[in-house]
């Protein structure tokens, strides 16, 4: 049977936001997640916002997962969100309606990682039931340094990675944001984005992988 992939969020500060502004977070991370669970045909459980600051979802596979993680990101800045995710069984079973009730040693990872990010200060990082794994370790150490990163990027950065991610060329991109060629190839160049997209499809290919495992 295969394993699944458990994403747990939480935003960050959220209690530092103010009223007014804090109720518009929330229409724009309910608009934003009711959209991806439409779209990302990897869900099985789709996101669901639990606590007024965290949400959670269940994965078949990794495919989308990245492009998710940014478009959330760049929809909600400048207010940051941890992701931990969690690879394992799920011994109950699969809500397919919204993202609870449900429990497991993928839970229990997912859980134990936003723990791990609170006190870190990182953005991602995923866990898995063999605690061992060397290769994880690995993408541990990449995500964290993806995570430092991206705490320098503005709005204007994560959008065009956000866009890059879903397909887009540098013409489009340029028109939807209003921007020069040249601003362009300087944030993808000194944001390091072909890199970071790259290393992004490999670390969900080697999570898919663990998935069939």
């Amino acid at each position: 049977m295969n394993k699944s992939l458990v994403l747990i969020a939480d935003i960050e500060a959220s209690k530092e936001v103010k009223q007014g502004k804090r109720e518009e977070l929330q229409q724009k991370l309910k608009k934003v997640l009711e959209t991806l669970s439409r779209e990302n045909k990897g869900i099985v459980s789709p996101y669901t916002i639990t606590l007024g600051d965290e949400f959670q979802a269940v994965f078949k596979n990794a495919d989308h997962l990245f492009k998710d993680i940014f478009k959330i990101l760049a929809t909600l800045h400048p207010i940051s969100v941890r992701f931990s995710l969690g690879v394992g069984d799920i011994s109950t079973p699969i809500n397919k309606e919204q993202a609870i009730g449900m429990d497991g040693p993928a839970f229990h990872e997912a859980r134990e990682g936003i723990k791990q990010l609170k006190k870190s200060g990182y953005l991602f990082n995923i866990r898995i039931e063999e605690e061992n794994d060397m290769i994880f370790k690995i993408i541990n150490n990449s995500l964290q340094l993806i995570s430092t990163e991206i705490r320098s990027w503005n709005k204007r950065r994560l959008l065009i990675f956000h866009l890059l991610r879903e397909g887009h060329d540098y013409k489009s991109i340029t028109q939807k944001l209003d921007i020069s060629r040249a601003a362009f190839y300087k944030n993808k160049e000194m944001g390091a984005l072909d890199i970071i997209d790259e290393l992004s499809d490999n670390i969900a290919q080697i999570i898919n992988e663990k998935l069939k495992s």
